[in-house]
Parts: structure tokens; sequence; C-alpha cells
């Protein structure tokens, strides 16, 4: 009768705790998907990014640095969304949804969201401001012809992830160093591992949105190279990282390590696998990710 009653009670708690964890993991789903097709992911991602990227130049985080970073990132990647429509129809159906009958409605928002960005760096330095229009100068050069007879730098193969990358390591590393310009070694190696951080995700993204990119005729380096050569392009790349392990100390090693071994992990798990939801957590998500475990880790070892 007790063995029966144990048994019992056991198969009840597993099915109804059964029942709550697919509920729950079903509604942290959805939270992550509308994080994602909104663009506040990529905002809070920015924001983290700066936060982090004043621990590697070892100064005092400004806060308000980080939230017009995430006004510009969020601004961004929601006008992108708008003129991106017809690769995310076969990419990102989810996105076309959100963004289906909204689109003046998210066009205005994000002007606002640019402009309440450039006035608050400029309420902090007046030349700093500029730096906030060098991530949309860039896109509007990517997808311009410059030159008659010249292609556009948009059709010509992985100069989207050298543009997106470039233009948000300067913006990354330039912003949160306006006080400490003359620090330059220590900005150029910030900017160097901001470089490289942001071309990789950007490649990895381009791993999930290879069948778009083929059906659109997009050269990207997974459809010129194909994945297993793209992933070994990205190995090396974050391996060139590694040597930053020996200038770094202290805050900046751990949070550069921690960088670092998420990359490496990213790279051989998406290269295999395509899991949308844990590539918007590890990759989308990776500078938020990283800024709470290290801020939980210090906040830990006070309480030691």
């Amino acid at each position: 009768m007790i063995t029966n009653f144990i048994e019992i009670s056991a198969w009840i708690f597993k099915r109804t705790f059964h029942a709550y964890w697919l509920e729950f993991v079903n509604i942290l789903e959805k939270i992550i998907l509308f994080l994602s097709v909104s663009s506040l992911s990529v905002g809070i991602s920015g924001f983290f990014a700066t936060f982090i990227a004043y621990l590697l130049l070892g100064i005092p985080v400004r806060i308000d640095t980080c939230i017009a970073v995430f006004l510009m990132a969020f601004s961004l990647y929601s006008i992108n969304k708008i003129t991106d429509i017809k690769e995310d129809a076969i990419n990102i159906p989810e996105r076309l949804s959100f963004i289906k009958g909204r689109g003046e409605i998210i066009l205005a928002y994000s002007i606002s969201a640019y402009i309440l960005c450039v006035f608050m760096t400029f309420l902090d330095s007046p030349s700093s401001a500029l730096l906030c229009f060098v991530p949309l100068i860039a896109n509007i050069l990517y997808g311009s012809r410059l030159l008659p007879g010249l292609p556009r730098l948009k059709d010509i193969p992985v100069m989207k992830n050298v543009v997106v990358a470039v233009s948000w390591a300067i913006t990354l590393t330039l912003l949160p160093a306006a006080h400490i310009m003359y620090e330059r070694s220590t900005i150029a190696i910030v900017f160097f591992f901001m470089l490289i951080k942001a071309f990789v995700n950007t490649v990895l993204y381009d791993l999930r949105d290879v069948k778009g990119d083929r059906e659109n005729k997009i050269k990207t380096l997974p459809v010129i190279l194909g994945t297993e050569r793209t992933v070994l392009v990205l190995l090396a790349f974050n391996s060139a990282l590694l040597p930053l392990l020996i200038i770094f100390s202290g805050s900046a090693w751990t949070i550069t390590a921690m960088l670092i071994l998420n990359g490496f992990a990213c790279i051989l798990y998406f290269g295999e696998n395509m899991n949308k939801l844990a590539m918007d957590v590890f990759v989308d998500g990776e500078w938020t990710l990283i800024s709470i475990i290290f801020i939980l880790f210090c906040e830990a070892g006070r309480m030691v």
C-alpha cells in the first residue's frame, strides 16, 4: 500500500511538474521571440556591450552612454527589419508577422529613439555626438552605389559583415573612450576585440539565414564557403582574441575569457545545429548574458 501510494504520488508530481515546466518554457520562448522581433534584445545587447567596453577600457561605467547605445541599436535594427522584409519572409517569418501593418509606427519610434540617442550623447560630449551617426552612415553607404559602374558594397561578398563589424566597433569603443582619448593603445586593443566579436557574430547569423540568402542570391560567407569551412574561418578569428588574455588583467581578463569561451561554444554548436531561440540567447544576447553572470559573480565575491 505504502509503495503504491509513493509511486502514485511520484507520478502525479512528475506529471504536474512537467506540465508547469512546459508552460514556463512556452512563456519564455514567447518573451525571447518578442524581444528579438521587436529589436529590444538588440538594444539590450548594445547597452551591455557598452557596459563591457567600459570594463575593458578600465574606466567607470556611464549608464547614460549605455542607454544611448541601447537607443541607437534599437532604432537602427528596427529600421533594418522594415527594409529587409523580403529576406525575413524566408528566414524569420515571425518577424514579418510582427512588422505587418506596423511599418509607420516602427519607423516613428525608431526615428524618435535615434534623436534621443544623439541628444543624450551631445549632453555628455558634443564632439562624441558625431559617433552616433557612424552606424547610420555605414548602413546608408552599404546599400548605395557610390560611383556609376561600380558595384554596391551590398553586392560585394562579406562586405556586410565588415561594414557592420567596423561601424559598431568604432561606436562601442570610442563612445565610452570619449574622455580617455590619450590612452590610444588601450583603445586600439578594445577596438580590435569588439571588431572580431562583431564580425564573428554577424557571420553566425549568416549561418542561420543561409537558405534565404541563397534564394535571394546574397553571397555571404556560408553561401560561398559552405558551413564547415565557415566554421573553420570563425574559429580562426575567435582564436585571434586569445593573446588578449596576456594583456588584460582583473575584471577585463575575466570578461574577455568568458566572451572568448562563449564564442568558441557558439561557433562549434551552431555550425552543426540551428536553434533560433538558442542563437538569440547565446549570440545576440551574449553581452547581456556575460554581463549578468559577471555582475552576479562580483556580488557573490563581496558576500564571501
